[in-house]
C-alpha cells in the first residue's frame, strides 16, 4: 500500500482560512479582555507583537499536541516530520518561524508547492516536515 500523498495548496489554503476565522475570535476576546483590564486603547507595536505571539501559540500548540490545527482536522491534512511522526516543539518553531517567511514574501514560500515535485512549501523544507492528505481510509497517521 503506498504511503500518504503530501497535501496539495488549495486544501492547505482551505484549511488556513477556516483557522484564520478561529484566530480572529481568540484575537478578539483577548483585546477585549486587554482593554478591559487597561481601561484604554491598545495599539501599536507591543500589540502588534502580542497577536503574533498568540498566532504562533496557536499553531504550535496544535501542530505539537495533535499535528492538525481545527481547520486541518476539517479539510482532512496533517503535519508530520519525515519520519511520520509528530512534531516535536523545534520543528513546530522551525515551521512556524519559516512560515511567516513564505507570508512575508508575498506568499511565494506556499506558491513554491504549485512548482515542488513533492509538493512542499518553503518552509516545510526547512523544518523537514510535510502535510499530508488524510484519505477517508487511511485514517490518522503519526499517533
Amino acid at each position: 500500500m503506498p504511503g500518504p500523498t503530501n497535501a496539495g495548496l488549495l486544501r492547505r489554503l482551505a484549511a488556513i482560512l477556516y483557522d484564520s476565522l478561529l484566530i480572529l475570535a481568540i484575537w478578539m476576546l483577548s483585546s477585549l479582555l486587554l482593554v478591559a483590564t487597561t481601561g484604554s486603547e491598545v495599539t501599536g507595536v507591543y500589540f502588534q507583537l502580542f497577536l503574533y505571539l498568540e498566532l504562533a501559540l496557536f499553531y504550535i500548540y496544535f501542530w505539537k499536541a495533535r499535528g492538525q490545527t481545527l481547520g486541518m482536522q476539517t479539510w482532512k491534512i496533517q503535519t508530520l516530520n519525515q519520519a511520520g511522526e509528530n512534531l516535536n516543539l523545534t520543528q513546530c518553531c522551525l515551521r512556524f518561524f519559516f512560515a511567516t517567511l513564505s507570508v512575508l514574501c508575498l506568499g511565494a514560500g506556499f506558491i513554491w508547492i504549485l512548482f515542488d515535485r513533492q509538493r512542499l512549501a518553503w518552509h516545510d523544507r526547512a523544518s523537514g516536515t510535510r502535510v499530508i492528505y488524510l484519505r477517508h481510509d487511511s485514517g490518522r497517521r503519526g499517533t
